[in-house]
């Protein structure tokens, strides 16, 4: 996850580089993370099923190989079509890690503590971009962005055996007994609108944050490192406790409180400030774009059984991947249109509104 994570977001920490030398507009940037999860959407089934047929161990293994390998040649891209090529290459090939974790989770954790696991095994994703947010500007800083992101496109691919060697895959296990078809169908599609919103808000948070702060708020490449680091920090903490929660009280429950504070801190944000209090408002975003995901995934074995998480899961996800491809390219459009981020933040805010409502519709129990 971790590894995943950096190599997704390792080129939002160098937006600023990549758009001055390739000349992008706002969409173009924003189409960017749009075109990786393009390609994302159509790996997410394929995936899944390959999970569910050949175990996760191997798939998570190459598909990390594959994420860190398109990630070494986007760093010779030198046109925008040929920067968004390689990026909805890298979707294509990420999109192997975390539908099989879900299903590896569902296998070796019971009901109980599913959630609990699944907000253990987010923290190392939150790892990644901490991680990421320094060593790519700093790379960049020493030997520009081009050299940076196949460092780090490199390190990941020689990583990638490793992954192999310490998964683990469960022997089959029988199918849980579930609920009601008709039930269970109303509840997946309202699953798939939450995820579509879920994942479109966090990317949209990953992929502007850092060109936001530097033009709306001016900071240095330091400060912004730091705000990432928070960012990524918080969701260190809100993976696991969200998790713990959704065990503990609920999933729909966790998924409406997460969701209504999403949509006040994605409002006050919007709202802008300077300072610490920024640095505060990064953090209390972080947090609560993190909060919902172990909630979300839970609810699937409990539906289906886990023989069937990561196919459905994989479904679920390309709901979600429609999402992170959709919104940050909207946001860049909203934002070469109106010459302001507001409108779009607006937007984001009231989607994770309607999230926290669809939430109290699905029924697990």
């Amino acid at each position: 996850m971790a590894l995943l994570n950096a190599m997704n977001a390792g080129y939002t920490n160098v937006l600023g580089l990549i758009k001055s030398e390739l000349e992008l507009s706002y969409s173009w940037s924003g189409g960017l993370m749009s075109s990786y999860f393009l390609g994302y959407t159509l790996g997410q089934v394929p995936w899944g099923v390959a999970s569910d047929r050949w175990g996760p161990r191997r798939i998570m293994a190459a598909s990390v190989l594959g994420i860190s390998l398109s990630t070494a040649l986007f760093s010779v891209a030198y046109t925008p079509l040929q920067a968004a090529a390689t990026r909805f290459i890298g979707g294509l090939l990420g999109a192997g890690v975390f539908v099989p974790s879900v299903k590896l989770v569902s296998a070796w954790f019971n009901e109980e503590n599913r959630g609990s696991a699944l907000g253990a095994l987010s923290v190392g994703g939150s790892l990644g971009l901490i991680v990421v947010s320094w060593a790519a500007p700093l790379l960049a800083g020493a030997l520009g962005w081009r050299r940076a992101l196949a460092s780090i496109g490199w390190v990941g691919a020689t990583l990638s055996p490793v992954c192999y060697l310490l998964l683990e895959d469960k022997p089959s296990q029988p199918k849980a007994g579930g609920l009601p078809q008709k039930t269970v169908i109303r509840s997946l599609s309202t699953l798939a609108i939450i995820h579509f919103i879920r994942l479109g808000t966090y990317y949209t948070v990953v992929a502007w944050l850092p060109l936001l702060l530097r033009e709306e708020a001016g900071l240095n490449p330091a400060t912004i490192s730091v705000a990432v680091s928070l960012l990524s920090t918080a969701g260190i903490l809100a993976n696991p406790i969200g998790g713990l929660l959704s065990d503990r009280v609920g999933e729909t429950k966790t998924l409406a409180a997460g969701f209504a504070l999403l949509a006040l801190s994605v409002a006050l944000f919007a709202l802008g400030s300077q300072g610490p209090l920024l640095l505060l408002q990064v953090f209390v975003l972080g947090w609560f774009i993190n909060f919902h995901r172990s909630p979300s995934f839970t609810i699937i074995p409990k539906l289906y059984g886990p023989e069937e998480a990561g196919s459905l899961s994989g479904v679920l996800n390309t709901f979600a991947s429609l999402g992170a491809l959709a919104m940050p390219f909207t946001l860049g459009l909203i934002r070469d249109t109106t010459q302001s981020y507001a409108l779009g933040w607006g937007l984001v805010a009231a989607l994770s509104l309607a999230a926290a409502i669809a939430s109290t519709r699905i029924e697990v129990d």
